[in-house]
């Protein structure tokens, strides 16, 4: 009976919660799906998000691509134009007949020309000015002659599509470029050549007054192959890529599945009339469904797209998600189990006074967390450092009162941003660098600048760390402000090279005034000598005299020598005394120094002159000391208050990271980047083994 008795509650039980178990299974699955649709959008956005960064970072790589051709090409016209103009030009009264090539509709037409001479030489299908220009700058430059129909090219390194040179081709006069040399005016940017689109520059030139022809410098607009050993070592994700289609369809720089013409895919339409960016799934008959996402550079008419397997975002999160959820759901089964078999009522009222037990004890935990939390805000607030909070991605999601106060924007307001917003645009590439590196050390420290909401440039070095926080990986960075500790640093340094130059020009003025009598002395002695009335024995004395004072000027001169004052920087500037620092080495022939400098002023702060030219001339002689290289190329550049140095020679290079670390060795490096740091400038140098190497300084 009591079997039996028994049976019958735990029947009783089972019909009374199995409406219970079989909801919860029931909301379990449910949930289930609905958090694996969800976590699936949640991930298509995290990564377009992710995918449409590093796709932008491309099209500003682009962008300053051709920035800088455009700014090499307008430096190559201004060369050119001097070398082009040291010859005269004239016009012979012999004809040259020849058929002519519009480079746009390819329609021949037959001309008759005067013969265009330079230094009495023909310019008609010479080379030579064009082999002293590409020595000096390389790419591509061409002499127009003016005609009814055109400018005519007589004289041109542009190759046609046969592999020769394209005299004879012309560009017509309903052509920009045309019509910009009949107002006289320079044309500086995108055209067509021949048979492919350049950066070029077009300049008139005259012959007595009259429009005889113009002058052009160029560069191919796109040079596929650095572009794609660029892209070809990107990768999104394990099998994701980056690749390069033009406004046709044609693939410029291919991917492992996207290596033809896309033209004929639907997403690609979706591409041509879209401007915004926005990621796309579709289908391939091999590999399934894919995440794409691109950004358009019309300047150059392409295409940049990332593209990664949806499957290998979603796979292992959805796969954790349902064993998560399988797991749940057995739980909840066998507590189901237990509660059929082990309820009772006095059961049931121990389980409520253990609830209310643990309610209490909860409440007091909750109150020891709060309290502890109280602390470490804080804590957080009055740290004299700023602190932001970030995810993986950038986005902001905490930060202490000091980070608010130094950038001057409201919580709420940096809440809604990236820590990208907050940095220049050149460190763009340094920040998705400065993450990967920090996912694979857990910390690292760098210095980095941030942009104030009312613009202000603050420098800081920050201290990041991988962090787990609300269930997710963050970056902790602690920032430190240097512009005090950089300022300080600058009018020490600053005081102490003062102090050493007017040591200098006092032994420049000991030289002056102690050499300079002590020759003058000699010279009326050997003029003495020279007379023919003077004795034999005033001659002894005289010689006698002259080698004491010889003596004596040698003395001085090896006390100051070591100490003389450059000068030519004070009377001259900067640019005139590297210039002359440069041809003396040239002219040892060991090694060659090209020089250039653009708006450079003499009435620059001495003081910052006199450190560019320290540490220009300590780069040339370390560049010949160990660098084995035999070119060297230094361009400084000023425009709106600031300079630009570029310095780059072609020598054997070195390890960086071995050169910095090494307390040994690296000193004229590292006393060169204090030098800078001391006038408030910032150094970035490269190099490699077998690479040469460049350093990048900025005022």
């Amino acid at each position: 009976m009591d079997v039996n008795k028994n049976i019958n509650n735990l029947y009783v039980k089972f019909k009374l919660f199995y409406p219970v178990f079989i909801g919860s299974i029931f909301s379990i699955a449910l949930i289930t799906v609905v958090l694996v649709s969800k976590s699936k959008q949640e991930i298509y956005n995290l990564s377009e998000k992710n995918m449409r960064l590093e796709v932008n970072t491309i099209r500003y790589m682009f962008e300053r691509e051709r920035e800088l051709k455009l700014e090499k090409v307008k430096t190559n016209l201004k060369v050119a134009h001097e070398l082009f103009f040291r010859n005269p030009i004239s016009f012979s009264d012999k004809e040259i007949q020849l058929e002519a090539i519009n480079q746009h509709t390819l329609e021949t037409s037959i001309l008759t020309i005067p013969a265009m001479m330079r230094n009495n030489n023909l310019v008609y299908k010479s080379t030579e000015f064009q082999e002293e220009t590409y020595q000096l700058f390389g790419g591509t430059i061409t002499i127009f002659q003016k005609t009814d129909i055109g400018y005519l090219r007589i004289s041109t390194n542009v190759l046609n599509t046969a592999g020769h040179a394209a005299v004879g081709t012309f560009i017509p006069n309903n052509s920009p470029v045309a019509k910009a040399m009949m107002k006289g005016e320079i044309f500086e940017g995108r055209a067509y050549v021949v048979n492919d689109w350049y950066i070029t520059s077009y300049e008139p030139f005259y012959h007595h007054d009259t429009l005889a022809g113009m002058l052009y410098v160029g560069d191919k607009e796109k040079d596929l192959e650095k572009l794609r050993n660029i892209l070809q070592k990107l990768k999104i994700g394990q099998n994701g890529y980056i690749f390069v289609v033009d406004q046709k369809g044609e693939v410029i720089i291919d991917a492992p599945d996207i290596n033809q013409s896309v033209a004929h895919e639907e997403w690609f339409n979706d591409m041509i009339g879209d401007t915004s960016g926005t990621g796309h799934l579709f289908k391939s008959s091999n590999q399934g469904e894919y995440l794409l996402t691109y950004a358009r550079y019309d300047e150059f008419g392409l295409i940049i797209a990332a593209i990664i397997p949806t499957r290998e975002l979603t796979y292992d999160p959805i796969k954790n998600l349902i064993i998560t959820a399988v797991y749940f759901a057995l739980l909840i089964s066998i507590l189901f189990i237990l509660m059929v078999l082990l309820t009772t009522t006095r059961r049931v009222h121990k389980l409520l006074n253990a609830i209310r037990l643990s309610n209490i004890k909860l409440r007091s935990a909750k109150d020891a967390l709060r309290q502890s939390e109280y602390n470490f805000r804080t804590l957080f607030n009055n740290s004299s450092d700023e602190m932001l909070v970030s995810d993986m991605q950038g986005n902001i999601i905490e930060m202490n009162e000091m980070a608010c106060e130094t950038l001057e924007y409201t919580r709420e307001e940096l809440l809604k941003m990236n820590i990208l917003d907050l940095k220049p645009a050149k460190f763009g590439q340094k920040f998705l660098e400065n993450r990967n590196q920090l996912v694979r050390s857990g910390s690292l420290i760098f210095d980095s600048e941030y942009i104030t909401k009312t613009g202000n440039l603050i420098p800081v070095e920050i201290n990041s760390r991988l962090l787990d926080f609300n269930q997710q990986k963050v970056v902790l960075s602690i920032s430190r402000n240097l512009k005090m500790r950089n300022e300080l640093e600058r009018k020490v340094l600053s005081a102490v090279i003062q102090t050493e130059e007017r040591e200098r020009e006092r032994f420049s003025k000991d030289m002056h005034d102690g050499l300079g009598p002590m020759l003058s002395t000699v010279k009326l002695y050997v003029g003495e000598l020279a007379d023919a009335h003077t004795s034999e024995e005033e001659k002894a004395s005289y010689i006698k005299q002259v080698n004491e004072i010889i003596d004596e000027a040698v003395s001085s001169t090896r006390e100051i020598s070591n100490n003389l004052m450059p000068r030519v920087i004070h009377e001259y500037g900067v640019v005139k005394a590297i210039q002359a620092f440069c041809n003396k080495i040239n002219l040892t022939n060991r090694i060659k120094i090209d020089f250039n400098s653009i708006g450079v002023d003499q009435t620059m702060d001495k003081n910052i002159q006199l450190i560019l030219f320290r540490v220009i001339s300590e780069l040339i002689n370390n560049t010949i000391k160990h660098a084995k290289a035999t070119l060297i190329s230094i361009n400084i550049e000023a425009n709106e208050g600031k300079i630009k140095v570029e310095f780059n020679d072609n020598g054997i290079g070195f390890n960086t990271e071995k050169i910095m670390s090494d307390k040994k060795i690296g000193i004229g490096l590292k006393s060169i980047i204090s030098r800078i740091k001391s006038i408030n400038g910032r150094c970035q140098f490269s190099s490699e083994e077998g690479q040469g190497f460049k350093i990048i300084i900025e005022i």
